[in-house]
């Protein structure tokens, strides 16, 4: 594994909340016409050994990713959100670090989770709220925003950026509770639950439609009903959902 640089020591700031603070413009040395590496806010900055990605700065919590899920950068800002300094989280596999998992109790993060085999195919995951364990075992409400970088002979890494949820987190209904007090699911139909389980495997829109030998549009409509039957608004959320549920 290449090496990687960690965060250098800088001002202390406070960290991301609900209402995060604009990040102080990046001073620049007329002379040499680099930067001032003291004037920088180094909490959410970490370096890469590779020509190809150079420094990622943020002033959320950031670590990075590579093809086997293994943590290759980990921000001051990232310890301060879940507890785990770089020399802890570097090199460790991701989901054995932040331990995810989906407000519902349903896990998010493990091997092969869909967030890197989105990567693998080129393609981003759109932003989902995340309950991770903490390095003291407390619980973490987090949202996390990732950024696919696509590398060399298809290698890519993957940016997460966690800041902490300005929504409470649901509660978890029992079983009770949930058939006693809540309406059951409307039923999928059929062809519904094949594309369900085909976003499950991993497939785009495109490769469902193909698969099926349907059109994008009824490919899409199909993705949309059983969003509103699942009562979730991405289809990443309505993979995990359908997990949740045992649909897949």
């Amino acid at each position: 594994m290449d090496p990687v640089r960690q965060p250098t020591a800088g001002s202390v700031v406070t960290p991301t909340t609900c209402s995060p603070q604009a990040a102080e413009p990046e001073a620049e040395d007329s002379a040499a016409g680099e930067l001032d590496e003291t004037s920088l806010d180094t909490e959410g900055t970490v370096s890469l050994d590779e020509s190809w990605v150079g420094r990622i700065g943020a002033t959320d919590g950031l670590f990075v990713t590579d093809e086997k899920q293994r943590i290759r950068a980990w921000s001051i800002a990232a310890q301060r959100l879940l507890g785990y300094s770089p020399d802890e989280a570097v090199g460790q596999v991701c989901y054995k670090v932040v331990m995810g998992r989906h407000p519902d109790g349903h896990p998010v993060c493990g091997t092969n989770c869909p967030v890197t085999r989105n990567a693998r195919r080129g393609r981003g995951t759109a932003s989902y709220p995340v309950t991770a364990v903490a390095r003291d075992g407390s619980q973490r409400y987090l949202d996390n925003t990732v950024l696919v970088l696509d590398g060399p002979r298809g290698s890519f890494r993957v940016v997460h950026l966690l800041r902490e949820s300005c929504e409470t987190p649901p509660t978890r209904p029992t079983n009770s509770q949930h058939s006693d007090d809540e309406p059951l699911p409307e039923l999928l139909t059929r062809r519904e639950l094949e594309v369900l389980r085909l976003f499950a495997g991993g497939a785009t829109l495109a490769e469902v439609a193909s698969e099926l030998s349907i059109s994008l549009l009824t490919a899409r409509n199909h993705a949309t009903n059983i969003q509103h039957k699942l009562g979730v608004r991405s289809r990443l959320n309505m993979v995990l959902e359908g997990l949740r549920r045992g649909l897949v």
